[in-house]
Formats: structure tokens, sequence, C-alpha cells
């Protein structure tokens, strides 16, 4: 029976291109993307395939633009993890690329009658307010209350972003 092909030829091989084609400060950033626990600098400098002071230079610029938070670690040891206004503002926009704004208001109303349904249902303001004073809830009911709240949140999100894109855009036509 042959050898299967080595997967680490593969990605030593997907590496390197990644590498060669991208910068530093982008290949920090494209891991920063996919963190949303608190990290070191060199657990993600090494994740990015750069330098941990060269890490450390772009995190600190991502922080400053509120791409990334900052997590203090004890002593000056700093960790780094995905802000959630970027994630929500990433979100948002790609909400908006997919649904146009009338079909987002629909679905805007649509779950919030199924919230207002959830509240009457179980006489509780949210779905963790259901689990402590309800006698027997089904979890997977609180998991979709939870996740209809969380998709409102972000359907809010993108229809005020759209909003705000109209009025620059406005603006800028002055």
């Amino acid at each position: 029976m042959p050898e299967p092909p080595h997967e680490d030829n593969v990605n030593e091989t997907v590496v390197a291109e990644w590498k060669a084609d991208t910068t530093p400060f982008d290949r920090v950033r494209t891991v920063m993307k996919r963190t949303y626990t608190p990290h070191l600098a060199p657990e993600i400098a090494e994740r990015a395939e750069t330098t941990p002071t060269t890490a450390r230079k772009h995190l600190r610029t991502l922080a400053e633009n509120g791409f990334v938070d900052t997590v203090p670690a004890g002593g000056d040891t700093i960790q780094y993890k995905r802000s959630n206004e970027s994630l929500v503002l990433e979100q948002a926009h790609d909400l908006l690329e997919e649904i146009d704004r009338d079909t987002l208001t629909s679905r805007i109303a649509a779950m919030r009658a199924e919230i207002r349904d959830y509240r009457n249902e179980f006489d509780a303001d949210s779905p963790e307010d259901a689990a402590v004073h309800a006698d027997t809830i089904d979890p997977e009911v609180l998991r979709e209350w939870q996740t209809t709240r969380r998709n409102l949140t972000i359907a809010k999100a993108a229809l005020a972003l759209g909003e705000a894109e109209d009025t620059v855009q406005m603006t800028e036509a002055l």
C-alpha cells in the first residue's frame, strides 16, 4: 500500500507561500481575526510566522485602531484578543452585503416578535431569567432564544451601520 502524502510538506508549502505573499502586519491581523481568547505576543507571532517584537508592534497598532483588545496578564505582561466591537462591526458589514435593508428590516421585526413570544411563554425577560425561574425548560429552547437575541443585536447593528454609511456618503456629496 502506498504511503499517504506528507501533510507536513503540504503545510510547509502553504505557510511558505502565505509568508511570501503577505506582510507581517497582514499575517498578525489574519491571526487576530480568529483569536477570541487572550494570547501572548510570542504565541501570536508563532502563528503569524513573525518575531515576537514585530508581532507586538503590529498588535499595538491593531489595539490603537480598536481591532484587538489588550488584557493584562500580570506584571508588565499583556495578552491580546479580537475586540468584540470589531467582530460585531465585521458581522454587521457582512450581513449588509448579503441582505438588502428591506429584508433586514423584516427579519428584525420577525426576531422581535419571536423574542416577545419567548418572554410571554416563559414569563421572563431573558433566557437567563427563564432558566433561573422555570421548573423545567428545554436547554435547546434557551439556546434558540439566546441565538435569536444575538442575531437581533447584530441585525440592528447592521441596519445602523448602513444608515451611518448613508449619512457619511450624503455628507461627502455636499
